[in-house]
């Protein structure tokens, strides 16, 4: 299982919710590109030990949310506005940055403690790298990242420690094949004019990742706390590139509108989440739990996705699988009754759903039937083939269901 895990981790790295990941890691290629051997392995060793460390917070997170009783899941820090905020601000000073509105820079004192010398922001920025490429990796899940995360969240703390750390390996893998062969880094060109270019196509992927956490923001808190959001944020950035009189101003100002951005989406969220169902074509039906059984007894197929805004692995299932033929055609036929649980809040009964199914973590997508009463669960990533076969198995009865 830790094996499975070190693998999902891996994975994750090229899942396409991974794409601001790239460009973080990016960023960290061409900041040591004019360093020495012995700074570029020790950068990019505490950029792994950055993923590291947030993939041991998480764990130890969740084992404490289990043991208080809360239902857990892999990713479901993104259900909550005030973390979606906070991301949606580092995402945007993080591009800023890149399009020089203004520098970020540590202390002088601070740098020296750490050791960062004449080397910019030292060690702590690498720590930052990594530890923000995981906070981003997690709203995906990965083939085989599923069942690890289930085998470690059934079992026992020590489970929950080894496929973590083993995940967090998996993922880190990049930093660490670096660490290990620095002499990569000098591949490529010489610092030039083409690193303003390369910085600005970064700055713009990173753009689009606040766009899309901006998106996730108006699902999990409402459009008014969004537009509060993105207002203090605007105001933040704007402050820091601006030239002021007083340096004490300065601080007052941006600490407030940090905070401002960070807490207006708490401050203003709908208590109502929005209508998962109210714009999905006309063959999905609203997820009803209790009409499952009925259904089957009925012998009917029901095809149930639990899905959210901030899966992105969700959205690839949608997008190249459950909205094309044959797929489509399947369950609009009136041979299947096609659910959607909606994820992107908190749900009780979405979560007692997944743990009745020992599942920690989206995309999920299980089919019930006559031939598969207690229900056919399917892979992370979902494939036309295994969608439709899983269908066809679920539709006829047999001596094994019964």
């Amino acid at each position: 299982m830790a094996g499975i895990a070190f693998l999902g981790g891996l994975i994750l790295n090229v899942m396409p919710c991974v794409l601001p990941v790239l460009s973080i890691k990016l960023a960290s290629v061409l900041k040591a590109s004019g360093q020495s051997r012995d700074i570029t392995r020790k950068g990019f060793l505490v950029s792994a030990f950055g993923v590291l460390t947030f993939v041991w917070g998480l764990a130890a997170v969740l084992l404490a949310l289990q043991w208080v009783g809360v239902s857990i899941g892999w990713g479901m820090q993104f259900q909550n506005p005030i973390f979606v905020s906070l991301m949606f601000v580092v995402i945007v000073i993080f591009a800023a940055n890149l399009f020089g509105a203004f520098e970020i820079a540590l202390p002088q004192a601070v740098q020296d403690r750490l050791g960062a010398g004449s080397a910019g922001s030292g060690y702590a920025a690498d720590f930052g790298t990594g530890f923000l490429a995981a906070v981003l990796a997690t709203p995906c899940s990965a083939p085989f990242l599923g069942t690890a995360i289930t085998f470690a969240l059934a079992g026992t703390p020590l489970d929950v420690a080894v496929i973590f750390t083993a995940l967090g390996l998996g993922l880190a893998l990049p930093f660490l094949a670096i660490a290990a062969r620095p002499e990569w880094v000098y591949l490529l060109p010489r610092p030039g004019r083409w690193m303003l270019f390369v910085r600005a196509g970064l700055g713009c992927l990173l753009l689009a990742t606040a766009v899309w956490l901006l998106f996730l923001l108006v699902g999990v808190a409402g459009a008014l706390a969004a537009a509060a959001v993105f207002a203090a944020t605007a105001a933040l950035v704007l402050g820091a590139s601006m030239q002021w009189p007083k340096p004490m101003l300065r601080r007052v100002f941006l600490t407030i509108s940090f905070l401002g951005a960070v807490l207006s989406a708490g401050l203003f969220a709908s208590p109502e989440p929005p209508d998962a169902t109210a714009n999905a074509p006309s063959h999905w039906q609203a997820f009803e739990v209790q009409n499952i059984a009925r259904h089957v007894s009925e012998g009917r197929v029901v095809f149930v996705d639990v899905t959210a805004d901030w899966c992105l692995t969700c959205k690839a299932n949608k997008s190249l699988v459950l909205d094309r033929s044959p797929v489509l055609d399947r369950l609009r036929d009136g041979t299947v009754i096609a659910m959607q649980a909606d994820w992107t809040r908190p749900d009780d009964t979405i979560s007692r759903f997944l743990e009745r199914h020992n599942r920690y973590g989206i995309p999920f997508n299980i089919v019930f039937g006559p031939g598969a009463p207690s229900g056919m669960a399917l892979s992370e990533v979902l494939t036309s083939a295994s969608v439709l076969d899983a269908l066809d198995s679920a539709s006829t009865r047999s001596i094994a269901a019964e």
